[in-house]
């Protein structure tokens, strides 16, 4: 079918189903935009009347009265026609009761159809009514639904041109003296043009015209630069649109107050040190030129962020400002400086062959001689065969990989080379980085055994010294305003480890230190950060023979890249799935190609986070079945038998529930109620067994959208017990652990036939996303979502047949067979199939509403649920006494 009958097609049944829901033929029905059953307790008998009016001058029939709910699914709702006769007389209305009772959590829809004969002329038309209804708690329900309607953020209207007065630096900062000075590095109007201008056409064939033909040694910088142009201007366009006109500016002296509405779910992304710029309302409408002052933010809170202005800058409560965010360029300025420098060692950034001849496999005796720190690695020969090829680099080798999939030990086994190599050599010095903060702290933690005098954890200035772990304060150099400081250049070369994040890897370059005073570079989560990200460090500082160490895993999270055309573009691909490519990096380590497992890289296959159950899936899909469950088995196997599994010994849960996803206000990000409820009992359930243990920060609740956290830790904080389970994104993670990882999907759309059903899913459907999920927990996995959405993407619909073939399914049922196999890395059908099989249900549901409404009826023709045979034609209801149960109407 071609796309433009398939649009008629959907056009004729989206048609049909707002016609069929107009009044017509002079009958009125109430309820018009729907039956509405709202919040119903589980297996609560609850009624709905409708009222049926004729305005015409003779009495009509009614031809069929019944509800229609998805084929092969169980019936909800059931309509009934209160008196006994099928006539509508004139302005005598009949009342059709609506029944509806149901035991799952979750939405039920159906639809009413009310087909009517009209004699005098001969007519017969039908009127439907959407049905809804939703079990659950009422009084949760209400407590987290939107607040106000969503509406879309259409972005400013303001005009944002103007002279800038630029701010002050904050005065707690201590200063730093650089001996390498930033350039600006401003983007080329004419990339903009290509990638994002009126006439840019294909943005990605644009940009690809200006890259160099031939990605190698002489174009790297050159090939990334293009690139990264591209998803700064997106990330610079996507802060515009966040522009508030109209926001008040209150003085808090020497500082200003603002609120920002969405700040805290990064919507705008405001950190300490960044810029705004304000303008007072209306200013330079008159023709005369318009002035911004430079904000410079002095401290982010959840909904308001400190700025402080130029000293010529003062206001007064109640001026209205127009408000402009400004993306903060300097981590970008660094990555296109260390691009731009003239250091392009094909060693590390192309490796080949050559630069592993001397390369050799670990010996027996060469792990044996190793003095371990750590003696728990003395059991994993992997772990231990690791360090041991990493201690016999010789100076200017290739980078080795240290391939360590979850809950594996690559941190650790990463530690233990660090200490091995400054414990062996006396001249070593090692620069230790991670793309994010929280990475970099968990490797200063590990070191922390060492002397501050050994280890130094380097801070950008604009970092919160609240937001790190206290325990490494000692590590850090804060100065008397509480506020992290950088060294003096004397003082950072005597540390023997340094530890910083990615971008931070470029200050000791800055300060003056010379290139090869670092031994070794370790990039922890290298699999995490953009290729010129990770080579920040490596390209600013690294010397000839400065050995590069890389530990990740390139099937879990990979760069977070914003623009659509640097994504095509690869950015997203880390250099440490790059480097996973080439030749020499075979894991598989087949004996044709040089290097490989063990020689340049380790793959790391002992388990210790995960009970073999959680782990088994994952393992099949993303680890060729390597990994071995190695756990304590005193808490792997804690909660296999907790009451709520519903098969013992399997301590996996999915809890299936047609919920429903919303927004409100400002906020894009959706939330379920349905599924955070669920979410609450089951942290309830959990910490109320005391039994078992479990305590709050035992627990961990993953889920995709900021607005279902919010929901989800509205509910918790109401209750003490609960408020220290950590609610997060897959990201906020990403390598932790938790006794319990309970997942909410959230996603619950379900119209197939106009909608592009995958996307749908949004990014709940990301492979590497779901292996980070999955991988958490260590004693019970507990998942929740819309299983008949979930099934689309077939690495979901393997993973929900596994569970199911395991006896951990809960709720909704499934509409497919678990037993076909599925191959989630094989091309799949199933989401055109079942498109295809909605839109072929909804042309059989026009064809038989059609045909409805074309045969002829007879008095003996009447189609309805149920006919209360008691009564007159609609003032009694015989059977209304017989059962006590909630009625409700419109009015309601």
């Amino acid at each position: 079918m071609d796309g433009h009958t398939q649009q008629e097609r959907i056009r004729d049944y989206q048609d049909t189903v707002i016609g069929n829901e107009q009044d017509k033929g002079g009958v009125e029905v109430n309820w018009k935009t729907g039956v509405d059953f709202a919040v119903v307790l589980p297996d609560t008998i609850v009624e709905v009347e409708v009222q049926v009016k004729n305005t015409n001058e003779h009495p009509i029939s009614f031809g069929a009265c019944r509800v229609t709910e998805k084929e092969g699914l169980d019936k909800f709702f059931t309509a009934r026609l209160k008196g006994k006769s099928h006539l509508v007389r004139p302005n005598v209305p009949r009342t059709v009761r609506i029944r509806f009772v149901a035991s799952d959590v979750g939405r039920y829809e159906g639809t009413l159809e009310l087909l009517f004969v009209h004699s005098h002329p001969k007519n017969v038309f039908l009127i439907t009514r959407k049905l809804f209804a939703t079990i659950g708690d009422p009084e949760l329900h209400d407590r987290l639904g939107p607040e106000a309607p969503y509406t879309r953020n259409k972005g400013p209207t303001m005009d944002l041109t103007g002279r800038i007065i630029p701010s002050t630096r904050p005065p707690e900062w201590t200063k730093t003296r650089w001996r390498e000075k930033l350039p600006k590095y401003e983007i080329p109007a004419y990339v903009i043009d290509a990638a994002f201008g009126k006439q840019s056409g294909n943005a990605v064939q644009n940009i690809r015209r200006l890259m160099p033909r031939e990605f190698n040694v002489q174009t790297y910088g050159d090939w990334f630069l293009y690139i990264l142009y591209v998803e700064e201007e997106q990330m610079r366009q996507d802060l515009l649109t966040y522009a508030m006109p109209d926001a008040e500016i209150k003085p808090n002296y020497p500082r200003y107050d603002l609120e920002v509405k969405g700040l805290a779910e990064g919507r705008p992304s405001v950190l300490t040190g960044d810029y705004i710029l304000i303008s007072r309302a209306g200013e330079g409408g008159d023709g005369t030129e318009r002035k911004w002052h430079e904000g410079r933010v002095h401290k982010v809170l959840l909904e308001r962020v400190s700025l402080r202005f130029g000293d010529d800058f003062n206001t007064y409560r109640g001026t209205k400002f127009d408000v402009q965010f400004v993306f903060n360029r300097i981590p970008y300025r660094r990555m296109y400086h260390i691009l731009k420098n003239g250091f392009n060692p094909k060693r590390l950034l192309f490796p080949d062959p050559e630069h592993i001849r001397n390369n050799r496999l670990p010996t027996s005796s060469q792990k044996e001689d190793l003095v371990l720190f750590n003696r728990q690695l003395k059991t994993d020969d992997e772990q231990l065969g690791a360090v041991a090829a990493i201690m016999n680099m010789s100076p200017g080798s290739a980078p080795f990989i240290v391939f360590g999939p979850p809950g594996t030990g690559k941190t650790v086994t990463l530690v233990e080379a660090m200490q091995q190599i400054i414990t062996a050599n006396p001249d070593s010095r090692i620069l230790a980085c991670a793309p994010s903060n929280s990475a970099a702290d968990t490797l200063t933690q590990k070191l922390m055994h060492l002397a501050p005098s050994v280890v130094f954890r380097l801070n950008a200035l604009v970092r919160e010294v609240k937001d790190t772990p206290t325990t490494i304060h000692p590590f850090c150099l804060i100065n008397g305003n509480r506020v992290f400081a950088i060294p003096e250049l004397e003082q950072l070369a005597k540390y023997r480890i340094v530890v910083s994040t990615c971008l931070s890897g470029s200050v000791p370059a800055s300060l003056g230190l010379k290139r090869g005073h670092f031994t070794h570079i370790f990039i922890d989560e290298a699999g995490q950060g953009k290729e010129p990200e990770v080579m920040v460090p490596i390209k600013s500082i690294a010397g000839k023979d400065t050995n590069v160490v890389l530990a990740g895993d390139n099937q879990q999270l990979g760069p977070i890249v914003n623009s659509g055309t640097a994504r095509l573009l690869k950015l997203s691909q880390s250099y440490l799935a790059r480097l996973m490519t080439l030749p020499i990096y075979n894991i598989e380590g087949e004996d044709s190609n040089p290097g490989g497992r063990g020689v340049t890289i380790a793959k790391l296959v002992k388990n210790f986070r995960s009970h073999p159950a959680i782990l088994e899936f994952p393992n099949t899909q993303f680890y060729n079945s390597e990994l071995r469950s190695c756990g304590d088995n005193a808490l792997v196997r804690s909660l296999e038998n907790w009451e709520e599994v519903p098969t013992k010994g399997f301590p996996i849960i999915f809890h299936g529930v047609v919920g429903k996803d919303q927004q409100e206000k400002r906020s894009p990000s959706f939330f379920n109620p349905d599924e955070a409820i669920l979410v609450s009992k089951y942290c309830l359930s959990l910490v109320n067994d005391r039994k078992k243990g479990v305590r709050a920060q035992d627990i961990g609740v993953i889920t995709p959208y900021h607005g279902q956290r919010i929901k989800i830790k509205q509910l918790l904080d109401k209750d003490r017990k609960l408020e220290d389970i950590t609610v997060g994104s897959v990201e906020q993670f990403q390598g932790q652990e938790r006794r319990v990882i309970i997942m909410s999907t959230v996603r619950s759309n379900e119209h197939y036939v106009t909608a592009d059903i995958r996307r749908s899913l949004g990014f709940v459907a990301d492979r590497r996303r779901f292996n980070v999920a999955v991988t958490r927990a260590q004693a019970l996995l507990i998942v929740i979502g819309n299983p008949i959405l979930l099934s689309l993407d077939p690495l979901w619909r393997g993973f929900m047949n596994y569970i199911h073939l395991g006896g951990g399914w809960k709720g909704k049922k499934i509409d497919w067979d678990p037993n076909v196999p599925v191959d989630a890395d094989l091309p799949s059908t199933y989401d055109s199939e079942r498109k295809l099989q909605a839109r072929k249900d909804s042309e059989e549901m026009i064809t038989r509403l059609r045909a409805l409404i074309a045969k002829k009826y007879d008095d003996g023709d009447l189609d309805i649920d149920t006919l209360d045979i008691e009564g007159d034609d609609g003032d009694e209801d015989g059977v209304a006494g017989a059962i006590e149960r909630p009625l409700l109407r419109e009015a309601e």
